[in-house]
């Protein structure tokens, strides 16, 4: 918790926050952020509505993961289920959801998305549907009031 401010999050805190969940990610496990993006899903907190990036924490989550994925971020395929739930059932059912993409290799697709936002730029959102590659990890992310966050990596393994 960076105690940024009581109902916002801070950007840069997200994205140290994600880095060194990378870092520790591939020192244990040997993952690295570009096989994450080229092989995962990421299931965001935002749903991505409204991207100002004056005052939006989907901005704040956005700019947190162009800065730990950088050029690789365009492969990550993104998805949100809050738009079908409302947020507080939601974050509940979030797990659920990334554990069955890795299962059936099917993600759903963004509610009510009609339109892309210049503020998004080139995210991969899902669509829905059988996903173009196979599906070896889902990260998670999952925030609070005064920048609590959180991480989590399933992930599909041999053997």
């Amino acid at each position: 918790n960076s105690a940024f401010h009581g109902a916002a999050l801070d950007r840069h805190h997200i994205a140290s926050e994600l880095r060194r969940f990378l870092s520790d990610v591939e020192e244990s496990y040997n993952i690295t952020p570009e096989d994450l993006c080229r092989q995962g899903v990421y299931l965001s907190h935002e749903t991505c509505t409204h991207a100002s990036p004056e005052a939006s924490c989907a901005a704040n989550e956005v700019y947190a993961l162009r800065e730990a994925f950088g050029e690789h971020l365009q492969h990550l395929i993104i998805l949100n289920t809050k738009g079908y739930t409302g947020h507080p059932m939601g974050v509940s059912f979030e797990d659920t959801v990334a554990v069955e993409c890795l299962l059936t290799g099917i993600t759903p697709p963004m509610a009510n998305w009609k339109m892309e936002d210049e503020n998004l730029g080139s995210l991969n959102l899902s669509t829905g549907g059988r996903a173009d590659r196979p599906l070896r990890y889902a990260l998670r992310f999952a925030a609070g009031f005064g920048s609590q966050v959180a991480f989590a990596l399933y992930g599909v393994f041999d053997g």
